[in-house]
C-alpha cells in the first residue's frame, strides 16, 4: 500500500490509512474520506466486511476495488474495480480516484 499512497499523493490526494475496522469507522465519522481503496491482498470475505462498513457508516464515500488478475472473485458492492496487474497502474490508479472523487464532488454542488 505505500507505493499506492505515494502515487495518490503525487497526484494531490490526501491518503488515510485504515488498518482495521474500528480505525475505518473512525475515519467515516471524521469523514475523512471520499474513496476507500481495498488492497488486492484484503481476503473476499474482508473485502465484503469492509465494504459493508464503509457503505454502513461513511455512505457518502466510493469503493475502488483493487485484485489480481488470479482473484476468483470481486465484490459487486464496489464503485470500481482495478487490477494491480496492469502495465499503467500507477496512471490507472490515479485516474480512477480521480473519478469516482469528481462523482462524489459533483453530488455535493447539486445538493448545495
Amino acid at each position: 500500500m505505500q507505493t499506492r499512497r505515494l502515487i495518490l499523493e503525487r497526484a494531490g490526494h490526501s491518503v488515510t490509512q485504515a488498518t482495521d475496522l474500528r480505525r475505518v469507522i473512525a475515519a467515516c465519522q471524521r469523514d475523512e474520506f471520499h474513496v476507500a481503496l481495498l488492497g488486492q491482498l484484503l481476503g473476499f470475505p474482508e473485502k465484503l466486511r469492509v465494504t459493508d462498513v464503509i457503505r454502513k457508516n461513511c455512505p457518502g464515500a466510493k469503493i475502488l476495488e483493487l485484485y489480481t488478475s488470479v482473484a476468483p472473485e470481486i465484490p459487486k458492492d464496489a464503485d470500481a474495480h482495478l487490477s494491480v496487474n496492469s502495465d499503467n497502474l500507477a496512471e490507472d490508479l490515479t485516474g480512477a480516484v480521480n473519478r469516482l472523487s469528481a462523482r462524489k464532488t459533483r453530488r455535493e454542488k447539486r445538493g448545495a
